[in-house]
């Protein structure tokens, strides 16, 4: 996570859990050199039919890395958001490559004759507790805070971490290269650019487990 990027809010779908995380300092110091550290930390509800979202409707809750848009306040919403929304870009670019449709995937507060819902009984949505979401809208940032949503965490120290990107890191570091030095080819009288090799190595990564 860069330095520039304060928080990022992390779900863990399969344990009903939600993140908010920051960068942990170097004891006596202000670097941001030992991983992640967790702040705040909540029970949440996903879809009523799971995770992994493909389509308008289909009840379950996406997969993937996502963005806080908009920040909206209870009262300019109807009762079923409780005490106020973040909008997502559900769906983002790799999602519209792979064919997925659907909108309004939100996280949200729960109805007022409500504390909490059960981990599965959204239509989409993540939801929390009015005081849980509160606390979130005044902790993150707009158009910053990156929103990962996985089917499950597995916790490991900053130095595991290191070692177990070092092979996705390579990687991306060749896609940004073919991104960065695109082959230009001539179509039609357009100049277009042939991104495909990037586009197939970001594949690779999600199949490994990206």
């Amino acid at each position: 996570l860069s330095t520039k990027v304060p928080f990022v809010i992390v779900v863990d779908a399969l344990h009903s859990r939600l993140y908010v995380m920051t960068h942990a300092a170097s004891a006596g110091t202000q670097e941001s050199s030992k991983g992640l550290q967790v702040v705040f930390e909540s029970y949440m509800s996903v879809g009523q039919r799971g995770i992994g979202k493909q389509q308008k409707g289909d009840g379950k809750t996406p997969l993937g890395v996502y963005v806080i848009q908009k920040s909206y306040p209870g009262h300019v919403l109807p009762d079923l958001y409780g005490s106020g929304a973040l909008t997502l870009n559900y769906p983002n670019d790799l999602d519209i490559l792979d064919g997925k449709t659907g909108s309004g995937i939100w996280i949200h507060g729960s109805p007022s004759e409500q504390y909490a819902r059960a981990p599965e009984a959204t239509d989409g949505c993540v939801v929390l507790a009015n005081p849980d979401l509160e606390r979130i809208i005044q902790t993150v940032e707009i158009r910053s805070t990156p929103v990962v949503i996985a089917s499950r965490l597995q916790w490991v120290s900053s130095q595991g971490a290191r070692m177990e990107s070092k092979p996705f890191e390579d990687v991306l570091t060749a896609s940004t290269k073919a991104i960065a030095m695109p082959i230009k080819i001539k179509l039609l009288n357009c100049s277009v650019y042939a991104i495909r090799p990037a586009i197939t190595k970001f594949n690779h990564l999600r199949e490994v487990g990206f």
